[in-house]
């Protein structure tokens, strides 16, 4: 007789789903909308079971749900997976010393109520923070938005910064803000973890998630009163060993130049930057006296805003003045793409909102007759979709990528994972 053959069974197990892995599925539906499990398993290169289980969990968890099915090409329709937009909110602020800007955005990135205010300039750093934080707790209660449903609050500021005590590295606006801890301080103030974001950064990781820019690798210019960059090289955010990164303002365009605050001299922001254009402009007579222009620091912005309407409405003396900006501010985007041999470009923050046009016109002709790979591909200069709430959007946006993502828990600070108490309301300015 013949032994009997044992039967074995093989079972295949799949390990349970990490952080990352959430994160990342979680990603790609904020980028795309809807999406089948199986285009999950395209995206990512993970196994159908692996896809399963996250899945499972996410919509075990509320943050996923069920969205219909999509158009039958034979066989059975796919089961289409969304967000679920309530089931968490971020808040984005993007201080500067000119304006300001709060955003309040659901759990897809959605835009659900902003705020324009003040900026920094005239205020000390406690003053300004209690502004910023009565103005987020009236947007949270217009928007009869649940406290609990607030994931947390990304401040977006120039740099350099330390991202890790939450402080600033310049005296900037004024020697007050040197050093002063901005996130706990804000933090105590709203009740919510706070994280601090370079606004040229920010501004990328919105373009990245929620842009209409398609390339794996883009760099962002970043311009407001001052002037800053930001770099995606190959869908990962570039942030360097401290998330002082690409700092183009102060490349050097002119070594004799005049002196900056950061040791060099000629920097493109002295040159280009807002603030320079509008010096520019006071020193004709005028044009200065055409325009009413204020000579204010803390009225930068203003300033600069009525030179670009004035170029766009035929004012020549106003377009020369930003056709050489232009210029210049394309030399730094020059250095930009070849330093990460980059395709595209996308120009964000509130200086681009009147005259956004003539500035990337002029940009996108001296980088596509310098940069280094042009002749492999033209370089796409384009302006942000997100116009002046391009960094206030993506701050937002990375505090939405911390749920179920331990590699952004280990870059921000301990505050973050931990609620402070809810805020006494009535001791914030009304």
């Amino acid at each position: 007789d013949q032994p009997k053959r044992k039967t074995v069974t093989t079972i295949t197990t799949h390990p349970p789903p990490t952080a990352s892995t959430k994160a990342r599925l979680l990603d790609i539906m904020r980028t795309r909308g809807t999406v089948s499990r199986v285009e999950l398993v395209g995206a990512t290169g993970l196994t159908p079971g692996t896809i399963t289980n996250v899945i499972r969990e996410l919509l075990d968890d509320g943050l996923v749900q069920e969205a219909g099915q999509a158009r039958s090409t034979g066989g059975q329709p796919r089961r289409l997976l969304r967000l679920r937009g309530q089931a968490h909110y971020a808040v984005g602020v993007q201080m500067d010393r000119c304006t300001s800007s709060v955003v309040l955005t659901d759990f897809t990135g959605r835009l659900v109520a902003q705020k324009t205010l003040q900026g920094s300039g005239s205020h000390a750093p406690k003053e300004m923070l209690e502004i910023l934080a009565g103005q987020i707790h009236k947007l949270l209660e217009a928007e009869d938005i649940p406290f609990e449903n607030v994931l947390g609050i990304s401040l977006v500021t120039h740099g350099p910064q330390n991202r890790i005590e939450g402080t600033l590295l310049a005296p900037r606006p004024t020697p007050q803000w040197y050093g002063y801890p901005l996130v706990p301080a804000l933090s105590r103030l709203t009740g919510l973890p706070v994280i601090l974001e370079n606004d040229a950064t920010a501004a990328a990781m919105g373009e990245q998630w929620l842009g209409d820019v398609s390339a794996e690798s883009f760099g962002v210019i970043y311009m407001a009163s001052g002037l800053g960059g930001g770099a995606v090289v190959n869908k990962e955010v570039y942030r360097g060993g401290g998330s002082n990164t690409v700092e183009i303002g102060h490349i050097s365009l002119d070594a004799s130049g005049p002196p900056c605050e950061c040791g060099n001299r000629g920097c493109v922001e002295n040159i280009c930057g807002t603030a320079a254009v509008v010096a520019r402009a006071v020193r004709d007579g005028p044009l200065r006296d055409r325009l009413g222009l204020k000579d204010n620091r803390a009225e930068t912005l203003s300033d600069f805003e009525r030179i670009s309407s004035a170029a766009v409405g035929g004012d020549l003396d106003a377009r020369l003045l930003l056709e050489d900006a232009a210029r210049g501010l394309g030399q730094a985007a020059v250095t930009l793409v070849n330093l990460f041999d980059l395709s595209t470009v996308v120009l964000a923050g509130p200086a681009f909102s009147t005259a956004g046009t003539l500035l990337r016109d002029n940009i996108s002709a001296t980088v596509n007759a310098a940069a280094f790979n042009r002749e492999l591909q033209p370089i796409d200069v384009v302006l942000s979709s997100h116009g002046s709430l391009a960094a206030a959007i993506g701050g937002s946006l990375q505090v939405l990528r911390t749920v179920g993502d331990t590699r952004d828990r280990r870059t921000v600070p301990p505050s973050f994972l931990t609620r402070p108490n809810q805020p006494q309301l009535a001791s914030l300015n009304p």
